[in-house]
């Protein structure tokens, strides 16, 4: 069985991968007019920078006596 081959369809002689071409497959059963229906991903804003507040205070460091 080869991988690329005729469509099956009568009196087209163009050659495909699967049984028909893109013109006699049938078409998709059910449309997604937003998109494939995946799980909602949490929306990210990679634009806005968002800076924490600091806690900590500096410290002067001395030496031990």
């Amino acid at each position: 069985m080869s991988l690329i081959g005729t469509c099956l369809e009568p009196g087209c002689s163009t050659k495909c991968i699967g049984l028909f071409c893109v013109a006699h497959d049938s078409p998709p059963t059910r449309e997604f007019p937003r998109g494939r229906p995946w799980p909602r991903q949490p929306a990210v804003n990679d634009s806005v920078v968002r800076a924490a507040p600091a806690k900590t205070a500096l410290t002067p460091v001395r030496p031990a006596a």
